[in-house]
C-alpha cells in the first residue's frame, strides 16, 4: 500500500490518499498513529481517500475493529468528522459498514462521498 498523508487547514484536518493494494493491518497502524498523535484532539476532520486504490483487502471483521477503535478515539475528539471516498468501482460496502458501527459506538460523524471536493466541503462546514 502506498499512501500520502497531508495536514490541512492549520492542522485542523488531514487527508490520506491511498494507491496500490490497501491492506487492513496497514490502515489499522495508520489509524493508530493518527489517533495517538498529540494533535489528534484538535483535528476536526479526516478524509480517507481510497479512490485511486487498485484493491482493498479489508474484511467485515477488520472494518468493525477499525470502527471500534475510531469510536473509542472519538471520546478524545467528539467533534471529529470522517469522510470516506471509496474506489470508483466500489459499491462502498466497507464504508457503509464503517459508518454503521461508528454511529453505534462513536460520538463523531462519518459519511461517504464520491469526490474530494464534496468530502472537504462537508468536513469543514460548521465545525469549530
Amino acid at each position: 500500500m502506498s499512501h500520502k498523508l497531508k495536514k490541512e487547514k492549520e492542522g485542523l484536518g488531514i487527508t490520506i490518499a491511498f494507491s496500490g493494494i490497501v491492506e487492513a493491518d496497514e490502515v489499522d497502524k495508520l489509524q493508530d498513529q493518527i489517533n495517538s498523535d498529540e494533535s489528534f484532539p484538535k483535528l476536526r476532520y479526516q478524509v480517507w481517500d481510497f479512490s485511486q486504490a487498485e484493491e482493498i483487502n479489508i474484511t467485515f471483521d477488520q472494518i468493525q475493529n477499525i470502527a471500534m477503535k475510531t469510536a473509542v478515539a472519538s471520546g478524545r475528539n467528539p467533534k471529529l468528522r470522517i469522510a470516506i471516498i471509496p474506489r470508483k468501482t466500489s459499491h462502498n460496502v466497507l464504508g457503509e459498514t464503517f459508518h454503521t458501527f461508528e454511529k453505534v459506538w462513536g460520538s463523531g460523524e462519518s459519511k461517504s462521498f464520491r469526490d474530494i471536493k464534496a468530502a472537504k466541503e462537508w468536513c469543514t462546514r460548521g465545525k469549530k
